[in-house]
């Protein structure tokens, strides 16, 4: 068999997650109910790896089995744009410690405006396969 009958094979078996950052992420001025940018679609539904600071989604001490994803570049301080908010959620069963400093995650993002009660929450969220 030829090399260029293998090439799609080879193509589909490399499936990496893509890298992306808060830089696309959050490039932009977000204002409820637009499109959002054409870079920023394409993640939808793609496996990535982004990095930012693991924070709690609510006060505690324990394991979580969920936790934000902030903008790295936000330094922590003041409140985090909508755009610069990764909403994760581990496998159900799995909890972990939140971890000080930057953490990479990998998983599969959705992308689009989520909304309870009317009031959009989130505009990412993460299922994550792996956070280190």
């Amino acid at each position: 068999m030829k090399i260029a009958h293998l090439l799609p094979l080879l193509l589909f078996l490399g499936d990496e997650p893509k890298k992306t950052s808060f830089a696309v992420l959050s490039g932009y001025i977000w204002t409820e109910g637009m499109t959002l940018p054409k870079d920023v679609r394409a993640l939808d539904n793609q496996q990535v790896d982004i990095s930012g600071f693991m924070v709690r989604e609510v006060p505690g001490s324990g394991p979580v089995n969920t936790f934000l994803l902030i903008n790295d570049a936000c330094g922590c301080n003041g409140t985090p744009k909508m755009n610069e908010i990764v909403y994760c959620a581990l496998p159900d069963g799995v909890t972990m410690d939140a971890k000080p400093g930057i953490v990479h995650v990998i998983g599969k993002l959705y992308v689009g405006e989520q909304k309870e009660d009317g009031a959009v929450v989130a505009i990412y969220s993460l299922d994550a396969d792996k956070v280190n």
